[in-house]
Protein backbone atom coordinates (compact mmCIF):
# COMPACT_ATOMS: atom_id res chain seq x y z
CA UNK A 1 0.00 0.00 0.00
CA UNK A 2 3.15 2.13 0.27
CA UNK A 3 3.91 2.18 -3.32
CA UNK A 4 0.30 3.29 -3.75
CA UNK A 5 0.35 6.27 -1.68
CA UNK A 6 3.47 7.22 -2.90
CA UNK A 7 1.88 7.41 -6.68
CA UNK A 8 -1.40 8.93 -4.64
CA UNK A 9 -0.87 12.42 -6.31
CA UNK A 10 -0.01 11.59 -9.75
CA UNK A 11 -2.49 8.95 -9.97
CA UNK A 12 -5.15 11.65 -8.77
CA UNK A 13 -4.74 13.58 -11.85
CA UNK A 14 -3.94 11.74 -14.75
CA UNK A 15 -6.28 10.38 -17.39
CA UNK A 16 -6.72 7.22 -15.63
CA UNK A 17 -10.54 5.91 -15.28
CA UNK A 18 -12.67 6.75 -11.95
CA UNK A 19 -12.38 3.18 -11.33
CA UNK A 20 -9.03 2.50 -11.46
CA UNK A 21 -8.11 5.67 -9.66
CA UNK A 22 -10.10 4.60 -6.99
CA UNK A 23 -8.47 1.38 -6.76
CA UNK A 24 -4.93 2.88 -6.80
CA UNK A 25 -5.46 5.93 -4.41
CA UNK A 26 -6.98 3.20 -1.97
CA UNK A 27 -10.43 4.78 -1.10
CA UNK A 28 -12.85 2.10 0.14
CA UNK A 29 -12.62 -0.84 2.13
CA UNK A 30 -10.39 -4.35 0.80
CA UNK A 31 -12.64 -6.11 -0.28
CA UNK A 32 -14.63 -3.37 -2.26
CA UNK A 33 -11.33 -2.67 -3.74
CA UNK A 34 -11.13 -6.15 -4.82
CA UNK A 35 -14.68 -6.29 -6.60
CA UNK A 36 -13.41 -2.68 -8.50
CA UNK A 37 -10.48 -4.60 -9.71
CA UNK A 38 -12.16 -7.65 -10.53
CA UNK A 39 -14.57 -5.39 -12.33
CA UNK A 40 -11.79 -3.12 -14.31
CA UNK A 41 -10.23 -6.23 -14.94
CA UNK A 42 -13.31 -8.12 -16.87
CA UNK A 43 -14.20 -4.83 -18.56
CA UNK A 44 -11.12 -4.69 -19.76
CA UNK A 45 -10.58 -8.29 -20.78
CA UNK A 46 -13.98 -7.96 -22.72
CA UNK A 47 -12.94 -4.95 -24.45
CA UNK A 48 -9.60 -6.79 -25.83
CA UNK A 49 -11.22 -9.85 -26.86
CA UNK A 50 -13.86 -8.03 -28.89
CA UNK A 51 -11.08 -5.95 -30.41
CA UNK A 52 -9.19 -8.98 -31.26
CA UNK A 53 -12.39 -11.07 -32.39
CA UNK A 54 -13.52 -8.75 -34.76
CA UNK A 55 -10.54 -7.56 -36.03
CA UNK A 56 -9.80 -11.60 -37.33
CA UNK A 57 -12.86 -11.48 -39.56
CA UNK A 58 -13.08 -11.19 -42.96
CA UNK A 59 -15.23 -9.26 -43.74
CA UNK A 60 -18.21 -10.28 -46.45
CA UNK A 61 -17.26 -14.32 -46.59
CA UNK A 62 -19.26 -17.23 -46.70
CA UNK A 63 -18.58 -20.62 -46.28
CA UNK A 64 -20.10 -23.29 -48.49
CA UNK A 65 -18.13 -26.85 -47.97
CA UNK A 66 -20.20 -28.33 -50.38
CA UNK A 67 -19.58 -26.16 -53.65
CA UNK A 68 -17.00 -24.46 -55.15
CA UNK A 69 -19.20 -20.36 -55.98
CA UNK A 70 -17.77 -17.43 -58.17
CA UNK A 71 -18.74 -16.11 -61.36
CA UNK A 72 -18.52 -17.55 -64.47
CA UNK A 73 -16.58 -14.14 -65.93
CA UNK A 74 -13.67 -14.38 -63.46
CA UNK A 75 -13.52 -17.81 -63.48
CA UNK A 76 -14.14 -20.14 -66.29
CA UNK A 77 -14.19 -23.27 -64.21
CA UNK A 78 -16.45 -21.70 -61.72
CA UNK A 79 -20.63 -22.96 -61.33
CA UNK A 80 -23.34 -21.13 -60.66
CA UNK A 81 -25.31 -21.99 -57.48
CA UNK A 82 -28.64 -20.21 -57.75
CA UNK A 83 -31.64 -22.56 -57.91
CA UNK A 84 -33.74 -19.77 -59.20
CA UNK A 85 -31.52 -19.14 -62.02
CA UNK A 86 -31.44 -23.06 -63.11
CA UNK A 87 -35.12 -23.13 -62.46
CA UNK A 88 -35.60 -20.12 -65.81
CA UNK A 89 -33.72 -22.78 -68.05
CA UNK A 90 -35.30 -26.26 -66.80
CA UNK A 91 -38.22 -27.86 -64.85
CA UNK A 92 -37.14 -28.17 -60.92
CA UNK A 93 -39.72 -30.23 -60.02
CA UNK A 94 -38.29 -30.81 -56.45
CA UNK A 95 -36.54 -27.56 -54.40
CA UNK A 96 -33.07 -29.01 -53.91
CA UNK A 97 -31.16 -28.91 -50.65
CA UNK A 98 -27.77 -27.86 -52.62
CA UNK A 99 -27.29 -26.68 -56.32
CA UNK A 100 -24.40 -26.55 -58.22
CA UNK A 101 -24.77 -26.12 -62.43
CA UNK A 102 -22.35 -25.04 -65.51
CA UNK A 103 -23.56 -24.35 -68.51
CA UNK A 104 -21.66 -24.56 -71.98
CA UNK A 105 -19.98 -21.57 -73.67
CA UNK A 106 -22.76 -22.20 -76.88
CA UNK A 107 -25.51 -22.88 -74.26
CA UNK A 108 -26.32 -26.20 -75.82
CA UNK A 109 -24.98 -28.00 -72.78
CA UNK A 110 -25.86 -27.92 -68.97
CA UNK A 111 -24.93 -30.13 -66.04
CA UNK A 112 -25.65 -29.45 -62.68
CA UNK A 113 -25.71 -31.32 -59.46
CA UNK A 114 -29.08 -31.45 -57.33
CA UNK A 115 -28.79 -32.37 -53.74
CA UNK A 116 -32.24 -33.61 -52.94
CA UNK A 117 -34.12 -34.58 -49.59
CA UNK A 118 -34.66 -38.29 -49.77
CA UNK A 119 -38.35 -38.06 -50.01
CA UNK A 120 -37.66 -36.15 -53.16
CA UNK A 121 -35.15 -38.44 -54.60
CA UNK A 122 -37.31 -41.44 -53.88
CA UNK A 123 -40.14 -39.17 -55.88
CA UNK A 124 -38.07 -38.47 -58.81
CA UNK A 125 -36.58 -42.26 -58.85
CA UNK A 126 -40.08 -43.44 -59.02
CA UNK A 127 -41.79 -41.39 -61.90
CA UNK A 128 -38.25 -41.39 -63.79
CA UNK A 129 -38.41 -45.26 -63.72
CA UNK A 130 -41.92 -45.01 -64.96
CA UNK A 131 -41.12 -43.55 -67.94
CA UNK A 132 -37.93 -45.97 -69.04
CA UNK A 133 -36.14 -48.65 -67.44
CA UNK A 134 -32.97 -47.53 -65.15
CA UNK A 135 -29.90 -48.30 -66.11
CA UNK A 136 -25.74 -48.58 -64.54
CA UNK A 137 -23.93 -45.55 -65.48
CA UNK A 138 -20.96 -43.48 -65.05
CA UNK A 139 -20.50 -40.10 -64.32
CA UNK A 140 -17.68 -37.93 -65.08
CA UNK A 141 -16.36 -35.78 -62.13
CA UNK A 142 -16.07 -32.17 -62.15
CA UNK A 143 -13.84 -29.71 -60.31
CA UNK A 144 -16.83 -27.83 -59.52
CA UNK A 145 -18.26 -31.00 -58.09
CA UNK A 146 -19.30 -30.83 -54.19
CA UNK A 147 -16.25 -32.03 -52.16
CA UNK A 148 -18.09 -35.46 -51.45
CA UNK A 149 -18.73 -36.56 -54.89
CA UNK A 150 -15.17 -35.42 -55.66
CA UNK A 151 -13.88 -37.26 -52.76
CA UNK A 152 -16.02 -40.63 -54.21
CA UNK A 153 -14.93 -40.16 -57.92
CA UNK A 154 -11.14 -39.97 -56.58
CA UNK A 155 -12.06 -43.88 -55.35
CA UNK A 156 -12.09 -44.89 -59.09
CA UNK A 157 -9.35 -44.87 -61.34
CA UNK A 158 -10.87 -43.24 -64.25
CA UNK A 159 -12.18 -39.91 -61.96
CA UNK A 160 -15.58 -41.14 -62.55
CA UNK A 161 -19.03 -41.62 -60.37
CA UNK A 162 -20.77 -44.77 -60.37
CA UNK A 163 -24.84 -44.31 -60.81
CA UNK A 164 -28.34 -45.09 -62.03
CA UNK A 165 -29.42 -42.99 -64.82
CA UNK A 166 -33.25 -42.20 -65.40
CA UNK A 167 -35.18 -40.20 -68.12
CA UNK A 168 -35.03 -36.85 -67.31
CA UNK A 169 -38.22 -35.90 -69.01
CA UNK A 170 -39.52 -34.02 -65.79
CA UNK A 171 -36.74 -31.36 -66.11
CA UNK A 172 -36.88 -30.86 -69.53
CA UNK A 173 -38.42 -27.61 -70.83
CA UNK A 174 -37.19 -25.87 -74.78
CA UNK A 175 -34.75 -25.80 -75.67
CA UNK A 176 -33.20 -28.68 -74.15
CA UNK A 177 -34.70 -31.82 -74.73
CA UNK A 178 -32.47 -34.61 -74.48
CA UNK A 179 -30.12 -35.99 -71.76
CA UNK A 180 -30.05 -38.20 -68.09
CA UNK A 181 -30.29 -37.58 -64.61
CA UNK A 182 -28.04 -39.83 -62.65
CA UNK A 183 -28.25 -40.73 -58.89
CA UNK A 184 -25.06 -41.31 -57.64
CA UNK A 185 -24.84 -44.09 -55.76
CA UNK A 186 -24.87 -44.40 -51.88
CA UNK A 187 -25.88 -40.53 -51.81
CA UNK A 188 -29.25 -38.37 -52.37
CA UNK A 189 -27.01 -36.32 -55.25
CA UNK A 190 -28.35 -36.54 -58.72
CA UNK A 191 -26.15 -35.31 -61.69
CA UNK A 192 -28.64 -33.92 -64.62
CA UNK A 193 -27.16 -33.54 -68.03
CA UNK A 194 -29.03 -32.02 -70.60
CA UNK A 195 -28.68 -30.86 -74.47
CA UNK A 196 -30.64 -28.95 -76.58
CA UNK A 197 -30.44 -30.06 -80.27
Amino acid sequence: MDLLFKYKPILAHSALPILIRKIAIGEGSAYNQQMHLTRAGLILGLSVFAMFGTSCAKPGTVENANFNTGSAASNSNSAKTNAEELGLLLNIPFEPEDVAWKQADDGKKLKAVLLLKQEDADALIRDAAAITPPRLADVSSETWFPAELIAQSGLSSEDTLKGVSYAPNTFLQPPYTSGRVTRIENTDYFVLEVEAK
